[in-house]
């Protein structure tokens, strides 16, 4: 003695054979007017348009470096370290003074000791440019007004510059202030 079945049973079997139906009618085309290999190479290209990078570019001072594209996927260290070659420092330098921002700041351009030195002196930005010895001097070269616009990624570098270039032509190595050997 079965029981009968409701309408609601009968539209549920039904709805399995409609979609069961609709799956072999799909599969069974496909088979017949041959589907694209799954391991065969896409038939269509997408095009894409040029990125521009020129917006991105900082041109150099001088004509003697070249322009280094600034690439937004590396590293705070890599991506200054870029910058401070398009403002006029040694690209043969790069590696070092990546080395010296990472020790001093972190590669962070907005860093700001005001605690560690024993003379109360406050160092500032990417190369901790110590504002006692150099804030005089550097806003007598014209390149910061006040010390805190050593903050400022591109002022701090163009600052860490001159001090290196000074190092150099006084003593034939620009790295002394950072205690590089």
């Amino acid at each position: 003695m079965g029981r009968a079945n409701t309408f609601g049973e009968k539209m549920n079997y039904l709805a399995e054979k409609i979609i069961g139906l609709v799956l072999c009618t799909v599969f069974g085309v496909t088979a017949l007017t041959g589907a694209p290999s799954a391991s065969s190479a896409p038939s269509g290209t997408i095009a894409l348009a040029p990125l521009d990078v020129t917006p991105y570019l900082i041109e150099p001072p001088t004509t003697t470096s070249s322009t280094i594209y600034i690439d937004p996927y590396t590293s705070a260290c890599e991506q200054f370290s870029a910058l401070a070659v398009n403002l006029g420092w040694p690209a043969d330098q790069r590696t070092l003074l990546e080395s010296v921002m990472k020790r001093e700041s972190n590669c962070r351009p907005n860093a700001h000791n005001k605690t560690l030195n024993r003379d109360k002196s406050q160092d500032y930005g990417l190369l901790q440019i110590n504002g006692r010895s150099w804030s005089k001097w550097l806003q007598g070269k014209g390149i910061i007004n006040q010390t805190s616009d050593l903050l400022q990624a591109q002022t701090n570098l163009l600052a860490g510059l001159e001090i290196y270039n000074y190092g150099v032509e006084r003593y034939g190595f620009g790295w002394g202030p950072w205690s590089v050997k």
